[in-house]
């Protein structure tokens, strides 16, 4: 086909040899540099280039699959043995020919960019190595961080955490409780730390077991002492749940007698609850429920006591069973 002489002149200022080709393989013709690497050779097709001639259809497959990479199995006949082709296909004004642009490639450009590339990602999968092994490295840490070692609940660092979230939706009522178990130095004391330990142990478990709501939330705090967060309970909702934690324990007690992994410990709990549209602090909310929890060690202790209700001394009726 007729090629304009714009085209021709592009392509014969090409730096690399090239050759326009044909589908079937017929050389239509090649620039400058081409002529002037086979002399006075004038190849007419595909053939004439390769080294193992038998191999055209091949290379001609891949070409038409426009799989430039693949050529690369493929060796050339002198004076092109140290080249490799890359192939490109030819659109003229939007419409895509069947010819295609053949250029030589030195190999040591070819095998070199292979290389780099090699390199490149070798290195960018040791980075996605090392990135994912710093991510879980950060997540065993953070969690780590957020547990308490002896009971496997969270800490007060998580606790904090929960309750400054909780408390910034000023939409919803938010419960708090301090939970404290009674006469529990006395454990320490008499039966010694490895047993004081598997009570603290045995106590979370309940704590956790016994929090049924989606949302609501057990850490220990301190020594003895566990804080549990309630979103969405209102007042008498939250003084129920303190109180069924308390009859938790004491149900406890009397189906697992005294022994070497248990000595029966009694709850104290202190609620406080805010608000919707309250501006009240976490720290101000705690120490109401500590004020709750206070009253309810004066009271005899193996009680509930809501700061908002602190003058009332039995617990609900609801919570009775």
């Amino acid at each position: 086909m007729p090629w304009s002489a714009d085209c021709r002149a592009l392509i014969n200022a090409m730096s690399m040899p090239v050759f326009v080709v044909h589908a079937d393989g017929h050389i239509e013709w090649l620039n400058r540099r081409a002529s002037q690497l086979l002399g006075d050779r004038v190849p007419k097709t595909i053939k004439c280039l390769l080294a193992s001639p038998s191999r055209s259809e091949e290379f001609l497959r891949s070409m038409r699959r426009n799989q430039a990479f693949s050529h690369l199995a493929l060796h050339l006949g002198a004076p092109m043995q140290d080249s490799y082709i890359a192939s490109t296909r030819i659109a003229r004004q939007g419409e895509v020919l069947d010819f295609w642009l053949l250029e030589l490639l030195p190999r040591q450009w070819v095998v070199g960019g292979m290389h780099q590339l090699s390199q490149m990602v070798q290195r960018t999968t040791a980075l996605k190595r090392e990135r994912a092994a710093a991510e879980k490295t950060a997540l065993v840490a953070q969690t780590q961080a957020s547990r308490d070692a002896l009971t496997g609940i969270a800490n007060r660092r998580a606790f904090d955490d929960w309750l400054a979230t909780a408390l910034a939706d000023q939409q919803q009522e938010l419960s708090v409780m301090i939970v404290d178990l009674d006469y529990f130095k006395a454990i320490n004391d008499t039966h010694g730390h490895d047993l004081g330990d598997q009570v603290l142990q045995r106590v979370a478990r309940l704590l956790s077991g016994t929090l049924t709501r989606r949302g609501d939330q057990v850490a220990r705090i301190g020594g003895e002492e566990f804080g549990i967060l309630l979103p969405g309970a209102d007042i008498h909702a939250s003084l129920k749940v303190a109180w069924r934690l308390v009859m938790t324990l004491r149900n406890h007690n009397a189906g697992c007698p005294s022994g070497e992994s248990w000595q029966p410990v009694t709850l104290s709990v202190g609620v406080a609850t805010r608000l919707p549209g309250s501006n009240i602090t976490g720290r101000e909310l705690m120490r109401q429920a500590d004020r709750g929890l206070y009253l309810a060690k004066q009271r005899g202790r193996d009680q509930a006591v809501h700061a908002a209700l602190s003058g009332q001394s039995d617990p609900p009726r609801a919570d009775a069973g």
